[in-house]
């Protein structure tokens, strides 16, 4: 039983505020209550829950116009949410982003878990740059052909589209054959030219 309560559920006018002052806010992300993105997320599952009862509610009654014009509402509001809720995620992330390649400070405090995720990311991916031309301007070679190497060593989860024979990786270990819908463990270059040819599809593990 859902024990989730409307009253307690995030309004889109508070929704809509929040994007407002983040428009209006040049420097980092402003705070906002640090469940804000769950909030939603309930918000938008309850919507679509509610969808579905009041389509099978019409249904029952035989109400064809009055079933079109609930789900329409219903749906609008869904999208308005979501699209609401993107401009957010993505003008705060931006401001993360653009906050590190400039050297200035935000408020760390600020942010929500979800946007600490992407803030992590973002910080790893700096540092290898930041290696990479470090090794670069300091001549070492064999470093470079280490981290290079080290591409080979990456491997992705991929499930297939269509059947593939057997192959020769990066590794040089062989792989295949595979049938539709079979799911391998491939090196990350083996697996990109595959996915890039629509021959398989990448299954991104989320803990």
């Amino acid at each position: 039983m859902d024990h989730r309560k409307p009253t307690n559920l995030i309004k889109i006018e508070e929704i809509f505020n929040i994007l407002k002052g983040e428009i209006h806010l040049d420097r980092g992300p402003h705070p906002v209550p640090h469940n804000f993105y769950q909030n939603i997320s309930n918000l938008v599952s309850l919507l679509k829950e509610q969808n579905e009862k009041e389509n099978l509610e019409l249904q029952k009654e035989n109400d064809g116009a009055t079933e079109k014009i609930s789900k329409e509402i219903n749906s609008n509001l869904v999208n308005l949410v979501v699209k609401l809720t993107t401009l957010i995620f993505v003008l705060r992330c931006k401001k993360i982003s653009n906050s590190s390649k400039s050297q200035n400070t935000f408020e760390y405090s600020n942010l929500t878990d979800e946007e600490k995720y992407v803030f992590f990311g973002n910080r790893e991916r700096e540092q290898k740059i930041n290696i990479v031309l470090k090794m670069l301007l300091e001549g070492k070679s064999k470093t470079l052909e280490k981290i290079a190497s080290s591409i080979n060593q990456n491997f992705v989860i991929i499930r297939f589209l269509d059947s593939m024979e057997q192959f020769v990786g990066v590794n040089m270990n062989k792989y295949g054959p595979y049938q539709r819908d079979d799911v391998a463990i491939l090196p990350f270059e083996n697996a990109r030219s595959i996915i890039e040819n629509n021959k398989a599809v990448e299954i991104r593990k989320v803990d």
